[in-house]
């Protein structure tokens, strides 16, 4: 058995878990599927944040949104926070990172610190990076979410603009990400840490054409993320790197389809819009699934840990000890986009507290009886409200309030764009 040499994380932006296992369950993920069963796979893993950045920045540095102060998409991590891909290249490590939207791009993120080659989509000219802004404010979802199925037959809103090409460059499609992820890998020695995240499931969807006459859209869109994580892992296999390889591989955030009556994500935290699928694959560690509840921010903790690196992060924790996986639940601490829902949220033992923080009210739900949330018993339970209301805000109090950061003019702008200002 070969140990643990480089690391690979891929991240799927919106990939919910109970999507994730239907899809694995009728047979239309193979990689994942593959991934799956011969990796450790945390069935209870949720995200601390419902948005990209302020998820993404969690992953990468092991700390919650209101410590490392993204809490907005375009908003950009301080150059001085320690990231994950800096910690590997500090111990001798290659290191390559791939996005697939514009708000992740260095000069908005600040994600690319550390990383020898991060591929963000600068190449790719000023369509890519305009459209991706339009398609991704809250008026044009507004709009494209009442006209995009209006028409007749065949002939929607939304068919036309994918005949035009246009809907697809809301993102860098999944091909020009493998094939940057190969170019990463191509030009990498040993040891190297990579992570390479797909955008393909974030409304308007993207998928080939074949796949989205045979299924729902997101369905459609989550087998052509699952074909592309194939051919990446192929190619690791092809350059003889896959069994010294850890694999990683997780969602940023869920996304609702209709749950609670809505559709997207960022305002609520349901469980569609936390729970995300995340498995480690590696012949060193045991196959089989972990019922134990595991946060997003205790993934870089994680490998480091199995890389035999120092620990990063203060929230995060590795979740494995002695190659065996957690044995206790891990409470999450969760939060919504302030701009659109001033909400956080606790979820352990069984029970979910939501807060609104701008309204002032607070849900409690008993997820072993309501796993779909639908009845509030904040007033039923006042006790088990308290004990969790009191948690909660003994962890908001670890925080100082995070400041509006100072941005220029042209950041200020892709913000607006965006529907990130009022």
């Amino acid at each position: 058995m070969n140990g643990i040499e480089n690391v690979l994380l891929v991240t799927v932006d919106c990939l919910r878990a109970d999507r994730f296992r239907e899809g694995i369950d009728a047979g239309l993920l193979p990689t994942f599927a593959d991934l799956d069963a011969r990796g450790t796979t945390f069935d209870d893993a949720f995200t601390v944040a419902n948005t990209t950045d302020p998820s993404l920045t969690s992953i990468l540095t092991g700390a919650y949104p209101m410590d490392h102060g993204v809490v907005e998409n375009g908003w950009g991590l301080p150059a001085d926070r320690p990231v994950a891909a800096e910690r590997f290249r500090e111990a001798g490590y290659n290191t390559f990172g791939v996005v697939s939207v514009d708000h992740l791009a260095d000069d908005h993120s600040g994600l690319g610190c550390g990383f020898d080659r991060y591929f963000d989509g600068s190449a790719y000219g000023t369509l890519y990076p305009i459209l991706s802004r339009i398609y991704d404010t809250k008026g044009f979802n507004a709009v494209f979410g009442a006209v995009k199925d209006r028409g007749v037959g065949p002939y929607t809103v939304k068919r036309f603009l994918r005949r035009t090409g246009l809907i697809d460059l809301h993102c860098r499609p999944a091909r020009k990400v493998t094939a940057d992820a190969r170019s990463g890998l191509e030009a990498v020695e040993e040891p190297f840490f990579g992570w390479v995240h797909y955008f393909d499931l974030h409304e308007p969807r993207n998928a080939p054409p074949g796949l989205r006459a045979d299924h729902d859209e997101y369905t459609a869109a989550m087998i052509h993320a699952d074909d592309h994580v194939g051919r990446l892992l192929d190619d690791l296999e092809e350059r003889g790197l896959a069994e010294e390889t850890l694999v990683v591989l997780t969602g940023d955030h869920g996304e609702a389809l209709g749950d609670h009556g809505y559709t997207g994500h960022g305002r609520t935290l349901y469980d569609e819009e936390l729970h995300v699928p995340l498995v480690f694959a590696h012949d060193s560690l045991p196959a089989g699934t972990v019922g134990r509840q595991a946060r997003t921010v205790d993934i870089v903790p994680t490998l480091l840990s199995l890389s035999g690196l120092d620990p990063l992060g203060p929230a995060g924790r590795p979740l494995f000890a002695d190659g065996a996986p957690l044995a206790e639940d891990r409470p999450l601490f969760a939060m919504a986009y302030p701009t659109f829902e001033d909400r956080v949220a606790l979820r352990t033992e069984g029970w979910k507290l939501v807060r609104d923080r701008g309204a002032g009210d607070e849900e409690l739900y008993d997820l072993a009886d309501d796993p779909g949330e639908r009845r509030d018993l904040a007033g039923e339970h006042p006790e088990r409200r308290g004990d969790l209301a009191a948690e909660l805000d003994d962890w908001l109090d670890e925080f100082d309030a995070v400041e509006r950061q100072q941005v220029d003019s042209g950041t200020e702008e892709m913000l607006a764009d965006l529907g990130y200002r009022e």
